[in-house]
């Protein structure tokens, strides 16, 4: 029975890294907790326009002899934007002593079914690819969801901390980025979440069930009746709400009212009105980590900027363009000896837009 290498002899060819490629590009684009928030659209290289049927006005009068008819009630109106797909490159940096501990317990991880028969280059394909993957998931979410063009440390009178660097955030706008400007340009409903407006960090964080509950409430109630309509249609909220608003319901007067959860892929899922409610830890561990709102004083007043949000939006609404969902633009390995470390470098193209902000509701 093979044994799972010492990380030291990492060698991997190029044709096995492009095999690697296609695995983790699948891994991403087509997982379902991707696919649940995002419609993915491929083969976006460059400037390419999205059009948009804003047409309204009714259509038809009786018949009234042998003039034709024309009621000018057919309102026909085409708007556009644009997927403008920016080039997302890193490098991942494999030190072998210090990985060696952790290979082989990663490998068991993600391929526990035949972990003990694995040749040493499959081996090695799991664990790149386990790691990669895990790398390049994060940074899809943070850029889709809370990436901004005009992001800016909070020294430069921006929210984002010092201690970070803007550029993991200013590639592309992001869904939030697009939807608070919709709402400040009267396009997209608010609700206004006031326990975001606290004075602490501490009495931020203070979220109450039944203001959860009033949150999740809010966003649906703000929201179109075509996106309510939708059968895709999600809420998606961040941790604290989504458990505040499981409490809430498992604990008082809508205890097993029968709107509360919906059965996705045969798995029970929390709900509202029969709309999926879903959370994200990692986006939220973002905005508690990364982002700050400066309130002057001395010494200086921090909170944390909207900790808790809600958005309720559909696939179609909020798509992802790329160049390629079955592959990724680099994954190359290599090896340096006088170092000891091992490389791996990537790259991929990715935009997010939220097409008709008018029919999106948001709380924060």
């Amino acid at each position: 029975m093979a044994q799972v290498p010492n990380i030291e002899n990492l060698t991997v060819n190029p044709v096995e890294v492009a095999d690697l490629r296609e695995v983790i590009a699948a891994a991403v684009y087509q997982s379902p907790d991707f696919l649940k928030f995002h419609e993915v659209v491929d083969g976006m290289d460059k400037k390419t326009q999205i059009l948009l049927d804003d047409s309204a006005g009714k259509a038809g009068w009786k018949a009234t002899g042998c003039a034709p008819i024309a009621s000018g009630g057919m309102d026909i109106k085409l708007s556009q934007l644009y997927w403008e797909t920016a080039i997302i490159e890193d490098t991942i940096e494999f030190c072998q002593a210090e990985l060696n501990a952790n290979f082989k317990p990663l490998v068991n991880k993600n391929a526990k079914d035949r972990f003990g028969a694995l040749e040493d280059q499959e081996a090695i394909n799991v664990f790149i690819k386990a790691k990669v993957e895990e790398y390049l998931k994060a940074a899809l979410e943070r850029l889709i969801w809370l990436g901004n063009t005009e992001a800016a440390n909070l020294s430069d009178g921006g929210n984002v901390v010092d201690t970070v660097n803007v550029k993991f955030y200013t590639a592309i706008d992001g869904i939030w980025a697009q939807a608070m400007a919709a709402v400040a340009a009267g396009t997209t409903p608010h609700f206004n979440v006031t326990r975001n407006e606290q004075a602490t960090k501490a009495l931020q964080l203070a979220l109450k069930d039944d203001e959860a509950f009033a949150i999740v409430k809010g966003v649906y109630d703000n929201a179109s009746p075509i996106l309510k309509s939708d059968p895709n249609a999600y809420i998606r909220v961040t941790p604290a709400v989504y458990h505040g608003y499981k409490n809430h319901i498992t604990s008082g007067e809508f205890a097993n009212g029968g709107f509360s959860e919906k059965v996705i892929n045969g798995l029970s899922t929390v709900a509202y009105q029969g709309v999926p409610v879903f959370t994200s830890l990692l986006e939220s561990k973002y905005i508690l980590e990364d982002f700050v709102v400066s309130n002057g004083g001395s010494p200086e007043v921090l909170t944390y900027d909207f900790p808790h949000r809600a958005i309720m939006a559909s696939p179609s609404l909020t798509p992802v363009a790329t160049i390629n969902q079955d592959d990724f633009g680099t994954l190359e390995q290599f090896y340096v000896q006088k170092e000891r470390k091992s490389y791996v470098r990537f790259d991929f193209a990715i935009d997010a837009k939220v097409v008709r902000p008018d029919l999106i509701s948001v709380a924060y």
